[in-house]
């Protein structure tokens, strides 16, 4: 199924995409990318025929659709007033409608819940890449508005997180708080945007490949799932690496950001973010007592559930900081 023709098209699209937004300098030109990415997304939701994917498909459809109006309105009114407007104000609210960013996050839930694995990932990482390109031509004159964005990313991916029980909404909602993380860096530096968007999606990929062939939708079905000793305990150090605790991996880029807010004197937005950090930590740590304390020894009475080479290797590189 994943190299049937439709999914290859899709990929050939979604990097064509990514090209038209990186490398042009017309809002035309990076809006016809943005439009390119969703349809070619759309197979990818339809890959299972059911009512939940195709009311998920329809309500991704619409999401996005709204913010591309909003956003050649914002070009639209940018070409005929100019810079005095509120154009690129309007263009920055439909790329955060894109991005699933708070408090434009409530599509980003209801779509992720019906899902599988693989398009989740692509959802959660792929797909943000070519607004968080174009939200870096714009975050320098949309401060206000940006700002504002970026705490409520923070705070609601970090808040709401803590009272989910499935899977794939924990991960959405850390999704969020990372959303959070990326319009701040991309404020700052293109650079760090990229090194923590490639950081951030290599030790997403990990977990959710274990999640994918553990079959995990829930909290509870964590203590019988059929793993070693070895690929449990990489498994969690890889769910802390992504909250961002030290010394793993996930704190490099984190750190990166909080040393280019220190240097310009954001302390407060600083501040935010280590503390809504500590609230992603505490539902990843929720995960490992999770299994640990109520599967107990029960994991490793039955026969255990055989990794891929590759992803032993990405839960291992998650691990090594």
């Amino acid at each position: 199924m994943w190299l049937s023709p439709s999914i290859l098209l899709m990929i050939l699209s979604v990097m064509t995409s990514v090209l038209l937004v990186a490398s042009s300098s017309s809002l035309f030109i990076s809006w016809m990318g943005l439009e390119l990415n969703t349809l070619a997304f759309l197979p990818l939701l339809l890959s299972k025929k059911n009512k939940l994917t195709s009311e998920s498909s329809i309500k991704y459809f619409l999401a996005q659709t709204l913010a591309s109006v909003i956003v050649v309105a914002g070009g639209l009114s940018l070409l005929v007033w100019g810079e005095g407007g509120i154009s690129k104000e309007m263009i920055l609210l439909g790329l955060a409608i894109k991005l699933g960013a708070a408090p434009f996050h409530s599509w980003l839930i209801t779509v992720a819940e019906s899902l599988g694995w693989v398009p989740l990932f692509v959802l959660l990482t792929i797909q943000k890449l070519n607004p968080l390109l174009m939200v870096w031509n714009f975050s320098q004159s949309s401060s206000s508005l940006l700002y504002s964005i970026i705490f409520f990313s923070l705070a609601l991916g970090a808040l709401l997180g803590l009272a989910q029980t499935s899977t794939r909404a924990l991960m959405t909602f850390s999704s969020i708080n990372h959303v959070g993380w990326l319009l701040a860096s991309s404020a700052l530096s293109l650079q760090a945007t990229l090194v923590y968007f490639t950081v951030y999606s290599t030790i997403l990929l990990a977990p959710i490949l274990l999640l994918y062939i553990a079959n995990i939708s829930h909290l509870n079905e964590l203590p019988f799932v059929q793993l070693s000793l070895q690929h449990q305990y990489l498994f969690y150090f890889c769910l802390l690496s992504l909250g961002g605790l030290p010394p793993f991996l996930g704190f490099l880029p984190k750190w990166m950001i909080l040393q280019l807010l220190m240097s310009i004197s954001f302390y407060t937005l600083s501040l935010v973010m280590i503390l809504m950090s500590l609230f992603t930590l505490f539902f990843y740590l929720r995960l490992m007592f999770t299994a640990f304390i109520f599967g107990g020894d029960k994991i490793l009475q039955n026969k255990n559930l055989s990794l891929p080479l590759f992803t032993s290797f990405l839960l291992s590189l998650s691990v090594g900081g």
